[in-house]
C-alpha cells in the first residue's frame, strides 16, 4: 500500500448558533476523513467561540488521492451535554486537492442541515492541513514468510516515526 499523511489541525470556530437553552456550550469537533475519525475535546470556557488547536494525522492512501483527485473532509461540531444525549450544532464539508493542504490557516462556513434556523450557514471554521510527501510501500501480497510480515511491521512502524517527525515539523514552521 503506497500512502501520504494528512496531518489536520482544528483551530477554532466563531459566532456558533446557540443550540443550548439553559447552560453554557461545551463544543467539540468530529472530523471524519476517508472512513477514519478523530474528535477534539469539548472546549468547556470560549462557548459559541469555541477553540481546540488540535492536530489529527491521518494516512490517506494513494489510490484513493488519484481516483478522487481530492480528500474528503466533514468536520461535524457537537455541544457536549452531561444529562442528555450530545447535540448537534453544524457541520463542514470539504474537498482538498493538493493546492489546498498547504500551512496556512483557511477559514470555511459551518452549516446546519435543518431548517429551523433563518440561514442554512452560520459562523465560521479555522483549520489548517499539511499533506505530507513521504510515501510506504508495502507488499500487501498474501504469504506465509514470516520475514515478509516482519519488514511490514517494521516498514509501517518507520512509516509511522517518520510521520509524526514530518508532522512536528510542519506544524513548527506555520
Amino acid at each position: 500500500m503506497e500512502a501520504r499523511c494528512l496531518y489536520f489541525t482544528v483551530h477554532s470556530a466563531s459566532n456558533l448558533i446557540n443550540v443550548r437553552k439553559l447552560g453554557e456550550m461545551k463544543v467539540y469537533a468530529k472530523v471524519s476523513i476517508e472512513g477514519y475519525t478523530g474528535r477534539t475535546e469539548p472546549d468547556l470556557e470560549n462557548n459559541i467561540n469555541p477553540e481546540w488547536n488540535t492536530t489529527f494525522i491521518f494516512i490517506v492512501p494513494i489510490n484513493i488521492i488519484q481516483a478522487q483527485g481530492k480528500i474528503s473532509v466533514k468536520i461535524e461540531l457537537i455541544c457536549k451535554r452531561s444529562l442528555s444525549p450530545d447535540k448537534y450544532v453544524g457541520e463542514v464539508n470539504l474537498s482538498l486537492d493538493h493546492s489546498q493542504c498547504s500551512k496556512s490557516c483557511n477559514t470555511c462556513l459551518v452549516y446546519r442541515s435543518d431548517s429551523n434556523y433563518e440561514s442554512p450557514s452560520f459562523g465560521t471554521l479555522m483549520y489548517s492541513s499539511v499533506l505530507g510527501e513521504k510515501l510506504i510501500v508495502v507488499d500487501s501480497s498474501p504469504s506465509k514468510d514470516d520475514t515478509n510480515k516482519d519488514n511490514i511491521i517494521a516498514q509501517i512502524g518507520e512509516f509511522l516515526l517518520e510521520a509524526v517527525l514530518t508532522g512536528a515539523e510542519a506544524l513548527a514552521g506555520s
